[in-house]
């Protein structure tokens, strides 16, 4: 449960986000998936050590259910847009900014785009069959990631900002702060704990301070401190700098089902 360094997903891998009483559905799952990049040179099986029978490092990419059987949704190992930021694209000159809707929406049959935190959603015309542009975007995606490109090129910032001397701190209001902060959780924080049986909540953004609260076995885990501070809080620092303290008002003593036991050999 012990969380280091960002991102988060990249401890533990994407994990999938399924609704746990809804299966996926079977128009919306059943396309080919791409092949994986074919290898050459050397040996061919790289038994004399030239690494031809490797397949090249790809990074991590997951389809997860979607509740539309038209929208192919998908969720990579990092962030393709910037916690509580969303973007949506209807046509290629539309996304003169993202050269990943562009080339997605150069597919024959993708009508559209969107990009929140992790997650890309390709919305595909179903009059006709749905697969071949699906299989299609997911390559697309695939190695666009591979490639280390950006998904929607930064614009110049318009924030206020204060010079403290030490540090810069942009303007923000508070509903702005508390939708940085779910979508960390939702897209990075949760799905990380997740595999340990617990979940953080937010309760409130108060004068720069955000308090949070600790659920199922992070709830009185002898590590949750350590997962706090090493781990959320200083990733929640990269994404909201403003921030002034992370505060934690879970009551641990009732924690029924605790990953770790404090005290526990």
């Amino acid at each position: 449960m012990k969380l280091f360094k960002k991102p988060l997903s990249s401890l533990f891998g994407a994990q999938e986000v399924q609704a746990s009483n809804h299966a996926p559905h079977p128009s919306a799952m059943e396309y080919t998936r791409p092949p994986k990049p074919a290898t050459g040179g050397g040996c061919g099986s790289g038994s004399c050590g030239c690494g031809a029978g490797e397949a090249p490092p790809q990074e991590s990419l997951n389809q997860v259910w979607s509740e539309k059987p038209n929208v192919l949704r998908l969720q990579a190992g990092r962030q393709f847009v910037h916690p509580g930021d969303e973007r949506s694209y209807t046509s290629p000159s539309a996304a003169a900014e993202s050269p990943l809707a562009m080339a997605l929406l150069d597919i024959p049959g993708v009508d559209a785009v969107s990009f929140k935190g992790s997650f890309v959603s390709i919305t595909v015309d179903d009059s006709g069959d749905t697969r071949p542009p699906m299989a299609q975007a997911h390559l697309v995606v695939q190695k666009f990631l591979n490639a280390g490109g950006e998904a929607v090129r930064a614009a110049p910032s318009t924030a206020r900002k204060y010079n403290f001397g030490f540090r810069q701190v942009s303007s923000r209001p508070k509903e702005e702060q508390m939708r940085i902060v779910e979508d960390l959780f939702e897209n990075e924080v949760n799905p990380a704990v997740a595999a340990h049986g617990g979940f953080f909540r937010l309760l409130d953004v108060k004068d720069d301070t955000v308090y949070v609260q600790l659920g199922g076995g992070c709830q009185g885990c002898g590590m949750a401190n350590v997962t706090l501070r090493q781990g959320v809080e200083n990733r929640l620092r990269e994404v909201l700098p403003e921030m002034v303290a992370l505060v934690d008002v879970t009551d641990h003593a009732s924690g029924t089902n605790p990953y770790f036991q404090a005290g526990k050999k």
